[in-house]
């Protein structure tokens, strides 16, 4: 009976034991409750929930770090992105609006520049913009310099010079001081009045000296199918005109100035082409001035105007 009750007595005496291990020292607790399991070896009970938890924390925190990382980069990029697209945007509408510019310039060339040197435009820059069909973007704007002149290959050569620029969007704005630009960082694109003015002066030296190559074509096929060849008649003046010694198919310019298409009116010339680059007639003188109609060789001076005053002139004499 007696060995029948001892595993009731021991546990009975473990359970005591496993009751008190809250209500002693710490050491106490150790030594009486190290053997059930409830602490680590270390005295302390571990914890599996708190470990995964901190080591979520971590995670957590390392993936928002990347993320922010990823997150800079792409962000850097993209302003990189944008700010090299804008750019291409800014060149391609200074680009276009430079055109347009240089197409107004060469159409207006006689009066943007009538005034000469140092003359101010007639015609302020917003106007300018607006004639030229270019609509400012970006706050862009237009400088205009005063006209300018230099010696040309007769009389002289007048223009000016067109800035369009974009401002930077750090530091001062451009400006335009005694004629010269100065960008301060800003994107521009100039139009060189000087260019354009030297292209249409080069088409009047030509053009004149085409005109002077049909006068003496005319005047060898009049005399040729004239029924005299005489080496004493004008053929570029009319019977009749000034001196009498006229036997062409002109017209008289009675001692001054008449257009070229007066002039040849009637003739194998009529319907050619009358005014120079910039709009002017193209005025002939063949009795007066230059001009020979009273001996030979017999002669005929052409005058293409220049806008800022003068004239482009050749004497056109009688080929033999």
């Amino acid at each position: 009976m007696w060995i029948e009750q001892q595993p009731s007595k021991r546990l009975a005496a473990d359970r005591r034991e496993a009751g008190s291990c809250g209500r002693h020292d710490r050491l106490t607790v150790i030594s009486a409750c190290s053997r059930q399991g409830v602490y680590s070896p270390q005295g302390v009970r571990s914890q599996p929930g708190a470990e995964a938890g901190v080591a979520a924390i971590l995670y957590v925190l390392v993936l928002m770090i990347f993320l922010a990382a990823v997150v800079s980069v792409i962000s850097a990029r993209l302003d990189d992105f944008s700010h090299q697209r804008l750019k291409q945007t800014q060149t391609i509408w200074l680009d276009h609006a430079e055109q347009q510019l240089q197409g107004w310039y060469a159409q207006n060339a006689a009066w943007l520049d009538a005034g000469g040197n140092g003359s101010a435009p007639p015609i302020s820059a917003s106007g300018i913009l607006s004639a030229a069909g270019v609509q400012p973007l970006w706050n862009a704007q237009l400088f205009v310099s005063d006209a300018t002149c230099q010696s040309a290959a007769q009389g002289s050569l007048c223009y000016r010079s067109l800035w369009l620029a974009i401002p930077s969007m750090a530091g001062t704005a451009p400006t335009l001081q005694n004629g010269v630009f100065v960008p301060n960082g800003a994107r521009y694109v100039s139009v060189s009045g000087q260019a354009i003015e030297t292209r249409l002066y080069n088409a009047a030296l030509h053009q004149v000296k085409r005109m002077g190559t049909l006068l003496e074509s005319g005047f060898a096929a009049s005399e040729s199918a004239g029924a005299l060849h005489n080496d004493d008649l004008d053929w570029f003046a009319p019977e009749g005109c000034t001196n009498g010694n006229g036997d062409g198919p002109f017209a008289c310019s009675n001692g001054g100035w008449i257009s070229w298409a007066d002039y040849t009116q009637g003739s194998g010339l009529a319907g050619t082409q009358n005014k120079n680059p910039w709009g002017y007639a193209v005025e002939v003188n063949n009795s007066g001035g230059e001009a020979s109609d009273t001996a030979t060789p017999y002669s005929v001076e052409l005058s293409s105007p220049l806008p800022w005053g003068g004239a482009i002139t050749s004497l056109v004499a009688q080929p033999f």
